[in-house]
């Protein structure tokens, strides 16, 4: 009987241990739908922004790390420092920006912008930097909205 108990629970063990490996923890999961979501959002607003005429959820979202980046009539930065001069700065018609989930804990130097506003979705920190040329009629607000519909919020202080 002893046998049999064993038996069952190396079973029950093996079993479990297979199953969990094949299944991704649930935020991972989570934070792409949301993304998808959101970048679902930002391509129907295509007929109304020509900066987001090659915008397509299936080419600028990301599954690792979770992101969502698009790039419309960019040039180089400027070396002056800070995050502006490590990404591609809008001609007088782009637009760059860049959104992802993260860890609130991570240190990478994007998410740790003080020039931006602090935005939550549950556990997970969220980045919003955008970066418009001065010809374009704005994207924040409508992107903003596309965030907030999917359950970002401005973080607790």
């Amino acid at each position: 009987m002893g046998e049999i108990r064993k038996s069952l629970a190396a079973a029950l063990a093996s079993l479990t241990f297979g199953l969990s490996a094949c299944v991704a923890p649930a935020p991972a999961q989570d934070r792409f739908s949301i993304l998808k979501g959101i970048a679902m959002d930002i391509e129907n607003l295509k007929t109304d922004f020509p900066q987001l005429r090659n915008f397509s959820a299936a080419t600028h979202l990301h599954a690792e790390p979770p992101s969502i980046s698009y790039a419309f009539h960019t040039h180089a930065p400027e070396k002056t420092g800070g995050w502006t001069s490590g990404v591609p700065n809008p001609d007088p018609d782009g637009i760059w920006f860049y959104i992802d989930l993260h860890n609130p804990s991570s240190d990478l130097q994007l998410h740790t912008q003080p020039v931006t506003v602090s935005l939550c979705l549950a556990e997970s920190r969220v980045s919003f930097l955008l970066l418009e040329g001065r010809d374009t009629l704005s994207l924040y607000g409508p992107i903003l909205s596309a965030l907030t519909k999917q359950g970002v919020r401005e973080c607790a202080r």
